[in-house]
């Protein structure tokens, strides 16, 4: 789901578009809201963090293009709306999206957002290609790992990291020296990363660091208990291959 702001000081082509997303494109696009001046645009981008911006050329006696030379990195998409099909080169010299122009047709409206979702989806791939390769040269990274957040990434050493909990397609990490963090990952994709690190898997739902259990209790399957105090089951049918990591620490 694409998040966008419309940027415009004509109250009436605010109303057109934000309608028009309202009625077409509900399921793919949601509208954080309006700005009527350059300066709103600018400040509702940095509190927001849109990934697309529907961006007039002319507002009252500035022109759109402030907005984006306002930032030094820009990190969202810009389709420019305008009335005037003399700009729309500057437009694309400015590596705009796309362009629509005013009255908008819902049919240009409907082929720019496709290009917004395509090159979102293009980002996010290149975006876990990176967080791949690096992963997978941790090893001589000082034993770091990626790990995707909202703003981008944060990069953690797994000797720090004590415990991994599953909760259906989130993991919750549990660490030494921080409050703990949750990431839109499973707790397979986790295991995959960490297993070379020390890490083992000993129920469905938690992934440990072998280097901080502080106590093992046998009986049915076993309780290992970690330095933080917390007591976690092992599985049966994972009992066996548990005794023989921590045998070989």
């Amino acid at each position: 789901m694409l998040q966008a702001i419309i940027i415009d000081d004509e109250a009436h082509c605010r109303d057109r578009l934000s309608a028009l997303i309202e009625a077409h494109l509900s399921e793919k696009l949601t509208l954080l809201g309006t700005c009527k001046t350059v300066a709103e645009g600018i400040a509702t981008i940095k509190e927001q963090k849109p990934d697309l911006i529907f961006l007039d050329i002319q507002i009252d006696d500035r022109i759109g293009f402030e907005v984006i030379e306002a930032f030094e990195k820009i990190d969202f998409q810009v389709i420019f709306t305008t009335a005037h099909d003399q700009y729309a080169l500057q437009a694309l010299r400015c590596s705009a999206l796309d362009y629509l122009l005013k009255p908008i047709d819902i049919d240009d409206l409907l082929v720019a957002v496709e290009k917004a979702e395509f090159q979102k989806h293009k980002q996010k791939k290149l975006e876990n290609l990176e967080n791949l390769i690096y992963n997978l040269g941790a090893g001589n990274r000082d034993k770091k790992i990626a790990i995707p957040t909202v703003n981008g990434f944060s990069f953690v050493n797994t000797t720090e990291i004590i415990r991994c909990e599953s909760n259906v397609n989130y993991t919750t990490l549990f660490f030494t020296n921080k409050p703990k963090m949750t990431v839109a990952k499973t707790l397979k994709e986790f295991e995959e990363m960490l297993t070379p690190y020390g890490f083992f898997r000993v129920h469905n739902s938690h992934l440990i660091n072998l280097d901080f259990i502080q106590a093992y209790n046998k009986g049915k399957t076993g309780v290992v208990k970690l330095i933080d105090g917390s007591e976690i089951d092992v599985s049966s049918r994972r009992k066996d291959d548990f005794m023989r990591a921590i045998g070989s620490l």
